[in-house]
């Protein structure tokens, strides 16, 4: 499994096929389909650089303003003008692509409700909802805002409740948090089978209807 970078600080290849051991031992107890998906970023972040250079902006008018009147300061104002032009580009090219900064930048509701779209779109994209008897499930982390979602199909949303899920929610981001996301996913699908197996106990002629391998998307 080729990890990608950003995600190398969250998981390595022993963690992953972690994950994938997890997702199998939690379906030896269950009908229900795992599915373990995890992304770089949920929301759109086009605005960062754009706050950015407005904030440094402002922030050199402040601060350089006031020498601007001194003739006693003998630099020209156009070599102010390029030096804080390329400070600027330096700054945003340095800042703008750090999580944190993207997080910092973008509104909580915002977050919110672009990292539950994308884990709509992440069911359908793989399949959730296509199982025979309506059990899967999409176990969804997205890394920059630290908010991880879980999504039942229509059998599993008749027996649990948002509320049930809460501890697998919180365990997740936990990882996020701890920078360890193959114990955060491990442990999330191990508390998903012991909720699964009392409504959706295992089948004697199951199958294994999705991959059970940790999907890593941008």
């Amino acid at each position: 499994m080729d990890i990608p970078k950003w995600a190398s600080v969250y998981l390595d290849e022993k963690g992953f096929l972690a994950v994938e051991s997890a997702v199998q031992q939690a379906e030896a107890k269950t009908s229900g389909e795992l599915v373990p998906v995890i992304v770089r970023r949920s929301s759109t972040i086009g605005h960062v650089p754009i706050i950015l250079i407005l904030f440094f902006s402002l922030l050199f008018f402040v601060l350089e303003g006031p020498y601007w009147q001194h003739e006693w300061f003998d630099l020209p104002l156009w070599m102010f003008v390029v030096g804080d032009l390329l400070i600027l580009a330096g700054l945003v090219r340095l800042l703008a692509p750090l999580p944190f900064v993207e997080r910092l930048l973008t509104s909580k509701y915002d977050q919110m409700s672009q990292v539950e779209q994308r884990a709509i779109n992440e069911f359908y994209n793989h399949n959730i909802r296509d199982t025979k008897g309506a059990t899967g499930i999409l176990i969804f982390v997205s890394l920059m805002e630290h908010q991880a979602v879980v999504l039942g199909d229509h059998a599993i949303a008749e027996k649990l409740s948002t509320e049930d899920w809460q501890g697998v929610v919180d365990r997740l981001i936990r990882g996020i948090k701890e920078k360890d996301m193959a114990d955060g996913f491990c442990q999330a699908i191990a508390m998903s089978g012991e909720l699964l197996k009392t409504h959706f106990p295992i089948q004697n002629d199951d199958i294994n209807e999705l991959q059970n391998g940790l999907i890593i998307k941008d």
